[in-house]
C-alpha cells in the first residue's frame, strides 16, 4: 500500500504558523531544540509512557517542507486515529495569532530561526 495516496494538493497551503496553532490548541508544547531549522513539539506524557514529540521544519522555505508536512499529517492521523485529510483540514482552518507567527518562545528562552 502507498501511504502517500491520501496527499491532498491543499498541503501546499500549510504554513508553519498553521502547524504551530494546531499543536498549541491540542495541548502540545513547543520545546527548546538546539537545531534552529527544526521546531520540537511535545505532547504531555500519558501515564508512565514518555511524552511523544514531533519535529517540524521551522520554515516553509526548506526544500523538503511539503514532504515533511505530508509525513507529519500521516503520523498525526495514526496518533489521533483520524483520516489524514481531516487533520489537513483542521490544520488549514487554524486561525493563527501573532504568537503563532513570531519566533518560537520556550519558557524564558527564545529559539531563533
Amino acid at each position: 500500500m502507498n501511504p502517500w495516496r491520501w496527499v491532498d494538493p491543499r498541503i501546499q497551503d500549510v504554513r508553519v504558523a498553521n502547524v504551530r496553532a494546531y499543536f498549541r490548541r491540542r495541548g502540545w508544547r513547543l520545546e527548546q531544540n538546539p537545531n534552529p531549522n527544526l521546531l520540537r513539539f511535545e505532547q504531555p506524557a500519558q501515564g508512565k509512557e514518555p511524552p511523544l514529540f514531533q519535529m517540524v521544519p521551522s520554515s516553509e522555505e526548506f526544500a523538503d517542507f511539503r514532504q515533511r508536512m505530508a509525513e507529519l499529517i500521516t503520523t498525526l492521523s495514526e496518533l489521533e486515529d483520524r483520516h489524514p485529510v481531516a487533520i489537513l483540514e483542521e490544520i488549514l482552518s487554524e486561525q493563527t495569532t501573532a504568537s503563532d507567527n513570531g519566533p518560537p518562545r520556550v519558557g524564558a528562552a527564545t529559539v531563533r530561526k
